[in-house]
């Protein structure tokens, strides 16, 4: 599979990315752990299965996501609505793109493009005037049980209280 960038990848993370998109639209929210609140982003996991977990994150209205990475996790960021992507500050997904209608449908036209997102792969994101949401599909490594990936975050906070919102999930 090509990612937006043009890159190839043919591993289990892509697979289970490939598998989850075929699924369906079937939600299946953890009973624990499972949301998480953090300066204008809201983070749920819909899906949760040894080291694979699946995040749906919304934004606020102009809402500035800083480059950051997450050491422990490799993952796929899955644009649905109204987010500009960055990878290793370069613009991946144009704010433009993904506020364009697509025809026949009442999509964005970014609607399920994907990005790969290495561990060591700096990114940011801002979103649109109306906000904006994403998918992350990930696989977290090194032993590290999963939670939310603001939990695993090496970079520029999101605000006075990132930690804090994240580890308590309020």
């Amino acid at each position: 599979m090509k990612d937006g960038t043009g890159r190839e990848f043919n591993d289990k993370l892509t697979h289970f990315l490939t598998w989850y998109l075929d699924a369906g639209l079937r939600i299946f929210v953890p009973h624990s752990n499972f949301i998480h609140f953090v300066e204008g982003v809201t983070g749920l996991t819909i899906y949760r299965d040894g080291q694979y977990q699946v995040q749906l994150f919304t934004a606020t209205p102009n809402t500035v996501i800083p480059s950051h990475t997450h050491p422990n996790v490799d993952s796929y960021e899955v644009a649905l609505s109204g987010m500009e992507f960055y990878l290793n500050d370069k613009v991946v997904l144009p704010r433009w793109y993904a506020n364009l209608p697509a025809h026949h449908c009442n999509l964005s036209t970014s609607h399920y493009e994907v990005v790969r997102v290495l561990p060591d792969s700096p990114h940011s994101a801002i979103a649109g005037d109306k906000g904006g949401s994403f998918m992350s599909v990930q696989h977290w490594l090194n032993g590290v049980k999963p939670t939310s990936v603001g939990n695993d975050w090496d970079g520029v906070t999101m605000g006075k209280r990132h930690t804090e919102q994240i580890e308590n999930g309020s």
